[in-house]
């Protein structure tokens, strides 16, 4: 069951009756200490709230409960010749393309916000990191498509914030 994907906005918050059989994917982890690298997995649907990945162009935290932005202090995550962004997980869609939960927006929305669809690696590939159409609406409807043909899961965040890491 998907939902209508024309009548999601940022305040829609939605779980499949699947959600609960849905088994996360390994990501690239790239960080190294607490929630950061052994917290929930990045594509876990079993929260409720909105929450944070941060990721660089090396891989990605585990999801971090909440959406409070961390000082550069309390991020857990190598700095090298990298951008640091924080990604606000909005949606997770299954490898044949079904929605399995949609979260609302926690951060003021900026249209010039951009959108990341991410896949987890394969043993051919390394995980994808690509902009999405801007907007939930569309934004999942780019995640349902590229699951679709890919045959794998994918992960929609907006980003919302990003910085040089060195």
């Amino acid at each position: 069951m998907t939902p209508d994907l024309g009548a999601i906005t940022d305040r829609t918050a939605w779980t499949s009756p699947d959600a609960g059989a849905f088994n996360p994917p390994y990501l690239t982890t790239y960080a190294y200490d607490g929630p950061f690298s052994n917290g929930l997995p990045a594509f876990d649907v079993s929260h409720d709230q909105t929450s944070l990945i941060y990721g660089t162009n090396w891989g990605f935290t585990c999801t971090i409960l909440g959406v409070e932005v961390l000082g550069d202090a309390d991020i857990a995550v190598p700095t090298g010749h990298t951008q640091l962004y924080i990604l606000e997980k909005r949606a997770v869609v299954d490898a044949t393309g079904a929605v399995m939960r949609i979260w609302p927006a926690a951060h003021p929305s900026d249209a010039d916000q951009v959108w990341r669809l991410i896949v987890p690696q394969t043993a051919e590939q390394r995980f994808r990191n690509q902009q999405a159409t801007p907007g939930i609406g569309a934004g999942v409807d780019d995640a349902v498509q590229l699951a679709a043909r890919l045959g794998s899961p994918v992960l929609l965040a907006r980003q919302v914030g990003e910085r040089y890491w060195h």
